[in-house]
């Protein structure tokens, strides 16, 4: 259905450009009032070629006009990301290290790895006000991602959860543009501030197994597995700076290179339930019960809150003059921390405050992530 929904959207542009363009004058018939060539034309009448022709003839309508953009950003969970994640995307990557240990952990190494698996393609839209001005619109309606974490202790812990999230995010942009990426003649040019907001829910699942663990050539004794389920939702809101360029290289190819800074603050919420089993000589591998709901904190400083800077560059192939390709690639690099939490959590039978649980955030917390990858869209100017 996804697939269809792309082909669609895409066969939709690309008859709209062909049947889109504005018809070239020479084309047209010669009226049956026209002189003959050899009649003069009349002197009050400017010659064909001279200054009373239009060079807006030759070149595409919206270039008699206002700009109107819009855009379709490819989905895929075959490109390596995808495209540039959402900030909900990336925060898919904040384990909650109580939730999916249970008892104390302990942390020796932790991989984690985000990745699309389909969705609506997101939609930009640029609307030109007037010569210098215009407002955006950057929408996406059930983006959906997948983020898979291997946790391992230094006891023989091994954990692997993974966490499924469907995104809808919308964001509003004015400022100086917009950034033409068919452009045919001179130089494009966006610089824009932008504010907007997504939610997030998800499934969360875990699978943990411990194995003896040898200290001083002794073993504990300990061994077990454990199971776990719970729910995970994002409340985001987002202030950014956006910028590009686009140069045209030949008649059918552009270079482009855009970019954002993007600071975000909302809430992350979480409820989840572990159940663990013991099967070693000696107990306390798992705990029988381990659960925790809990919110985190609102606020740009208090709760889950940061930035990330995206850079993004490729190749626009233009088949018509108003309808383009866009291949490219992009690097994004974020830095954030989830804060303070507050909720229950119950961890071998004692209930205690969520945010007095150590390590509880997760060993992920307050670190820097780099994504990178391949991004696909197609451009039509209205």
């Amino acid at each position: 259905m996804k697939k269809k929904i792309l082909a669609l959207l895409a066969t939709y542009l690309v008859c709209f450009s062909l049947f889109g363009q504005p018809t070239n004058p020479n084309n047209q018939r010669q009226p049956k009032n026209q002189p003959t060539n050899n009649q003069q034309p009349p002197q009050d009448q400017a010659p064909i070629g001279g200054s009373g022709s239009t060079s807006s003839s030759n070149g595409s309508a919206f270039q008699s006009g206002l700009l109107h953009i819009l855009e379709l950003d490819g989905v895929a969970g075959s490109l390596n990301q995808g495209g540039p994640q959402s900030i909900n995307g990336i925060l898919n990557s904040v384990r909650i290290a109580g939730s999916a240990l249970g008892g104390t952990p302990e942390f020796f190494k932790e991989d984690s790895k985000t990745t699309p698996s389909g969705g609506f393609p997101k939609i930009r839209y640029s609307h030109q006000l007037s010569d210098n001005t215009f407002i955006g619109i950057v929408a996406s309606l059930g983006e959906k991602s997948t983020t898979e974490t291997t946790t391992t202790s230094t006891s023989n812990r091994y954990t692997t959860d993974k966490i499924t999230t469907t995104t809808n995010e919308w964001k509003v942009k004015y400022g100086w543009g917009p950034l033409n990426l068919n452009t045919s003649n001179d130089i494009s040019y966006e610089f824009s501030i932008g504010y907007g907001q997504s939610k997030t829910s998800g499934d969360y699942s875990n699978f943990g197994i411990k194995l003896p663990g040898f200290s001083s050539g002794s073993s504990d004794g300990m061994s077990g597995y454990a199971l776990g389920f719970g729910d995970l939702r994002y409340n985001i809101t987002t202030l950014s700076l956006d910028y590009g360029v686009a140069v045209p290289m030949w008649s059918w190819m552009n270079w482009y290179f855009r970019g954002d800074t993007s600071f975000f603050w909302g809430t992350l919420s979480l409820s989840s339930a572990q159940l663990g089993v013991d099967t070693g000589a000696t107990a306390g591998a798992y705990n029988g019960l381990d659960f925790n709901a809990f919110k985190s904190k609102d606020g740009f400083f208090a709760g889950a809150s940061g930035f990330t800077m995206t850079f993004e560059s490729g190749f626009i192939i233009k088949p018509f003059e108003t309808f383009g390709i866009r291949f490219g690639g992009f690097y994004q690099l974020t830095y954030f921390s989830v804060g303070e939490v507050k909720g229950p959590s119950i961890s071998g039978g004692q209930i205690v405050e969520a945010g007095a649980v150590p390590n509880l955030s997760s060993t992920t917390d307050n670190e820097q992530f780099g994504n990178y990858g391949g991004t696909v869209g197609l451009v039509k100017n209205l």
